[in-house]
C-alpha cells in the first residue's frame, strides 16, 4: 500500500500540531521561523546599521584611527541593539561581518524568498529546492 492511501489523499497526518493552509501542511514550527518576530524591514534595517557601523569605521580618518575589523564586530555583538538578531541569525550576522565583504543582493534575494514563503505562496521546502538548484546552477553547473 502507498503512503498517499495511508494517509488518505490531501491528509497533514503528522500529528496534532500539524494543520492545511491553502494546501500546504504547516507545523507549529514552520510558524515559529516565520513569525519570529523580526520582518523582513527590520532584518534589513539591522544589516543595514552592522554595514554603516563597519563602513564608518572603515573612513575614520586622523586624528582618529579606525578599530581592527574584529574590534568593531566584537563590540557590535555588545550593543543590546542586535543581540536577539545575533542570536536569531548568526549565519546571516557572520555573513554581514565578514571582513572581505557582503553581498547585499544575495540578501536581497533571500528576504524576498522568505517572503514567498511567509505569504505561503510557496512552501519551505519549494523554495529550498528552487535556491538549492539555483546556486548549484550558479556555482557549479558547467556552461
Amino acid at each position: 500500500m502507498s503512503s498517499h492511501k495511508k494517509r488518505g489523499k490531501g491528509s497533514c497526518d503528522r500529528g496534532n500540531d500539524t494543520k492545511k493552509v491553502r494546501g500546504i501542511c504547516e507545523t507549529d514550527e514552520t510558524i515559529d521561523f516565520l513569525k519570529d518576530g523580526l520582518d523582513n524591514k527590520e532584518i534589513t534595517d539591522l544589516v543595514q546599521d552592522i554595514m554603516k557601523i563597519i563602513h564608518d569605521n572603515k573612513c575614520l580618518v586622523a586624528p582618529h584611527t579606525p578599530l581592527s575589523h574584529a574590534s568593531v564586530v566584537h563590540n557590535i555583538t555588545q550593543e543590546d541593539k542586535f543581540k536577539f538578531f545575533i542570536e536569531r541569525y548568526p549565519m546571516l550576522f557572520d555573513m554581514v561581518t565578514k571582513e572581505t565583504g557582503f553581498d547585499y543582493s544575495f540578501f536581497e534575494y533571500f528576504l524576498s524568498k522568505r517572503e514567498t514563503i511567509i505569504k505561503k505562496k510557496e512552501t519551505s521546502e519549494e523554495v529550498h529546492k528552487q535556491v538549492g538548484q539555483e546556486m548549484f546552477d550558479l556555482y557549479y553547473k558547467k556552461p
